[in-house]
């Protein structure tokens, strides 16, 4: 075990344990969840990309690592930070420590982490330094080519023989692929890099717009093919595909303070005046002046901070939310958006007949 530091770009630091080592100083965005478990799925999750992931809850690695609950190939996370690390006592499974370390994903324990939660929390989100030394971050953002390093490299069909859903792999979480799949779906995914007019040529029934990682303004490429699929084929976003959206039909998005990341997340349904506890991941938001010029209206609001959580378009069959409705790890409150979006499939086959 080394000691190791992380200092962020305010020029605090905060002292630390490697238990596995640490190879080599790194730079990432430094960000925290609430959520009190599915560290796993969390670290996990590819949206987390060029992040450090800082859990509050006290005590993680508890009952280990199941690779078949994992929502990544791999933990995309480029450091987690903790303050306890438990081992299980599960035969056969896999520590938390050890899973990381092969992936070669350093691990920080001993850090006071609700202290530099509320440090976060007062400065918003900043980049950080992970290295044995205090040194300051060299990068000031994180890179443009997050979504590319965690696209799928080639297509793949799989699921049922229900309606066609062309699923856009910016980054996906495997139950989002799940949930399409339990619905009976023709699930065809295909990279970030797919062309509209090669979208299209399946025929889909719908496409999913999936979450991913970054800021979603950089992506012009996937917002231009984002626009050219608009009212050819109904479209529901998730988190990062929600923002495309929104930017297709030329709202913006804008950075959050230090944004969304747990699964205690409160937003209400707008129409319904519903509430429900959600699990979210993401940095950014649309920024709700610009939604009325560009054909949209929100439909849920996060019940924290008052920001757009669903959109809707009033000119094409168009939808999106911020939050996951698959839920991995977190509440399946929302799990009913899977189960709108085949209705909306099924009323716009029947009116093509």
């Amino acid at each position: 075990m080394e000691t190791v530091w992380l200092t962020l770009a305010d020029g605090t630091r905060w002292r630390g344990n490697a238990p596995f080592g640490l190879k080599a100083a790194l730079d990432g965005e430094v960000v925290f969840s609430t959520s009190m478990g599915g560290y796993a799925q969390s670290l996990s999750d590819p949206s987390y990309c060029g992040q450090m992931l800082v859990f509050t809850f006290p005590s993680q690695g508890i009952y280990g690592v199941d690779a078949d609950a994992l929502e990544g190939i791999r933990p995309w996370v480029s450091a987690a930070v903790v303050q306890g690390l438990e081992s299980t006592p599960l035969p056969g499974v896999r520590q938390l420590g050890e899973w990381l370390a092969e992936w070669n994903v350093p691990l920080v324990t001993g850090v006071d982490c609700r202290n530099l939660v509320l440090r976060l929390r007062e400065r918003g989100t900043l980049m950080g330094r992970l290295a044995r030394d205090p040194e300051a971050p060299r990068l000031q953002v994180l890179p443009d080519s997050l979504v590319r390093t965690v696209t799928c490299s080639e297509t793949s069909a799989t699921g049922g023989d229900g309606p066609t859903v062309v699923l856009v792999d910016y980054g996906v979480k495997r139950n989002i692929l799940r949930s399409l799949e339990n619905h009976g779906c023709r699930v065809i995914r295909v990279p970030a890099s797919t062309t509209a007019e090669e979208i299209l040529a399946w025929n889909p029934a719908g496409v999913v717009l999936s979450n991913g990682p970054g800021d979603p303004a950089v992506l012009r490429k996937e917002t231009a093919v984002v626009t050219r699929l608009l009212g050819k084929v109904p479209l529901f976003g998730i988190c990062l595909g929600t923002q495309l959206l929104a930017q297709a039909c030329g709202a913006r998005t804008a950075k959050l303070p230090y944004g969304h990341r747990g699964t205690n997340q409160p937003v209400l349904h707008l129409e319904s005046r519903r509430g429900y506890v959600t699990s979210q991941n993401h940095g950014y938001a649309v920024v709700e002046e610009t939604l009325d010029g560009a054909g949209l209206f929100a439909t849920f609001r996060h019940l924290g901070d008052g920001t757009v959580e669903g959109i809707a378009s009033r000119n094409v069959p168009a939808w999106g939310v911020q939050f996951h409705p698959e839920a991995c790890p977190g509440p399946r409150d929302t799990a009913f958006l899977f189960d709108s979006f085949l209705q909306h499939l099924a009323k716009e086959a029947s009116h093509d007949a």
